[in-house]
């Protein structure tokens, strides 16, 4: 194969988005499909909200997924923000960035926000559910070819629809979290104990474990323990229900990616055995009190904390929306077409047009139908070696580890040259992104800590690759790049937590607040310096991993 160079697709710094894939290439299937809905998603959110970009631009590179804002008014070529006095003129004279502060006020004035909260949770949720759970029951294995094809296809529509909507309402959450973490940084207040008070405010979080309550309180009374998913369910009749709930509801999500690359509990019943007894191991703080803010707010200047008081009321509104937007809207969908996919690799297979069934998720989206409908011809779509030899490249490329950045860095803009509303809106985005992106700390292995208990355990490290999972055990601190909410079926199993990236309000840093791991995140090289197997301590009072 070719050796892999990464050159900046266009003018400007490009940033690796390690959200949904980490810091693998995206599939082949889903490729042109994500870019397309991110930016579409994007340009909603920011019109919605009234920021000074026209979007948030996504290239892929080798794959991998970059991305970079384009502002109002910018040309082809990037260039350094004019100074302040020509960029205060501007915002007020260009009509479109004009209109864009008009609607930053009006966003501002009726909490914007809070619609979006209130559409998922006052029906857009129940429906979006409802409508996976009649996909789920198609049994794709009885479909004929041409059903399968039509299947594959209704899902593919139902994956860009949800990721557009997941991205155009994802302010819901950003702005206004963004918006408190804006002002605590101005009061000069720790973000890390600011993030703190959010605890409890993300149900979707906490979800599998008070779906499993019934299984925990079971499993922990039961002499002698279950040793596999039957016993575990003959334990009650209530405990059966839940876990056909908890199956229902999370066993086709994806699981450690938001790609279809990634696998499903569905097809791990090791898992699936291992999240049910380790499921009294953690206790959702979703039902707790909530925090007291009374320390934090008594650093507040006295005339602010009415506003400081109302911020944090509206970051825990908004925090609702997170996980359970992106579990619903993405990891689920995602895993449901991987499952469809799986089945046309099965099929073609067995007809010598593919070598494995996962390869199917590298071919594209007009390609399954002339695939599957006999592989032959001019019209016929790839063969096995070009399909093999995609998801070849797709590994070259992970392991030759894309960087984190390509092209010139750029000045951001001043921003107290835009009008007030405007400006807002913008700084709340800037906080948001850095508090769920974060800083590396100051040395390896050292990071932000969420928590107060030290803990010692045998290290799993996780980079993405399905035989990670099938070593995670109950107990083991997970060490991976970075988590997302298609983790939180089986977060339940670890001790502690351990990763590369994110910030204070990244999902590692929510999940081990809801469900009371320690855990230390940014711990820069922890992916390569622990070793898988290797006992360790996890300090988050130190925000410290040290190898035992």
């Amino acid at each position: 194969m070719s050796t892999i160079t990464f050159e900046p697709p266009g003018p400007g710094e490009w940033m690796l988005d390690t959200t949904h894939h980490g810091r693998r290439p995206t599939s082949g299937y889903l490729r042109d499909l994500s870019v397309e809905e991110f930016e579409r998603g994007m340009a909603q959110l920011l019109a919605r909200y009234g920021l000074p970009l026209v979007t948030v631009e996504g290239r892929l590179v080798n794959g991998c997924f970059y991305v970079r804002p384009k502002a109002i008014g910018e040309g082809a070529k990037a260039s350094a923000p004019p100074p302040r006095p020509i960029m205060k003129v501007i915002t007020r004279l260009h009509p479109e960035l004009r209109r864009r502060n008009k609607t930053a006020r009006a966003a501002w004035a009726e909490r914007r926000w809070r619609a979006d909260v209130d559409a998922w949770f006052g029906g857009d949720r129940e429906a979006t559910v409802r409508r996976l759970l009649e996909r789920q029951a198609v049994p794709v294995g009885a479909l004929s070819d041409d059903e399968l094809v039509a299947h594959v296809a209704t899902l593919t529509a139902d994956v860009r629809e949800l990721m557009y909507l997941g991205m155009a309402t994802h302010g819901g959450d950003l702005i206004p979290n963004g918006d408190y973490f804006a002002h605590c940084a101005a009061w000069g207040l720790d973000v890390g104990a600011a993030a703190a008070l959010l605890r409890g405010s993300s149900p979707a979080t906490a979800e599998v474990a008070r779906l499993l309550q019934p299984v925990a309180e079971a499993v922990a009374a039961a002499d002698p323990r279950p040793t596999s998913i039957e016993e575990v369910r003959a334990l009650a009749p209530e405990v059966d229900a839940a876990v056909d709930r908890w199956l229902e509801l999370h066993g086709w999500r994806v699981i450690d990616s938001d790609d279809l690359d990634a696998t499903t509990l569905a097809e791990r019943p090791d898992l699936q055995l291992a999240v049910l007894l380790s499921s009294g191991r953690q206790s959702p703080s979703a039902d707790a009190t909530p925090p007291d803010p009374a320390t934090l707010r008594a650093a507040v200047p006295a005339d602010q904390r009415p506003l400081f008081d109302e911020l944090l009321a509206e970051a825990r509104y908004g925090l609702r929306l997170r996980d359970d937007n992106v579990g619903v809207r993405w990891n689920w969908p995602v895993g449901l077409l991987r499952r469809a996919l799986l089945e046309v690799g099965r099929r073609l297979c067995d007809r010598d047009l593919l070598l494995e069934p996962e390869h199917a998720i590298e071919l594209h989206p007009d390609e399954v139908a002339p695939v599957l409908g006999g592989g032959r011809g001019p019209t016929a779509g790839p063969g096995a070696k070009v399909v093999a030899e995609r998801a070849a490249r797709r590994l070259q490329v992970e392991s030759a580890g894309p960087p984190s950045t390509l092209g010139e860095p750029e000045a951001p803009p001043p921003l107290d040259a835009f009008p007030a509303p405007m400006a807002r809106a913008t700084r709340a985005m800037l906080a948001m992104i850095a508090a769920m992106e974060g800083e590396a700390g100051p040395e390896p292995l050292q990071g932000t800590g969420v928590g107060e208990a030290t803990y010692r355990g045998t290290a799993r490290v996780v980079t993405g690759a399905d035989d990670a999972f099938a070593r995670l055990e109950e107990g083991d601190v997970l060490v991976a790049s970075f988590t997302g909410p298609a983790y939180n079926s089986i977060l339940g199993l670890v001790g502690a937590l351990v990763v590369e990236e994110g910030g204070p309000l990244c999902h590692a840093a929510i999940v081990a607040r809801e469900l009371g791991i320690p855990a230390v995140i940014g711990a820069a090289g922890a992916t390569t310096l622990v070793a898988d197997g290797a006992k360790i301590e996890v300090d988050p009072a130190a925000g410290a991993v040290r190898l035992l």
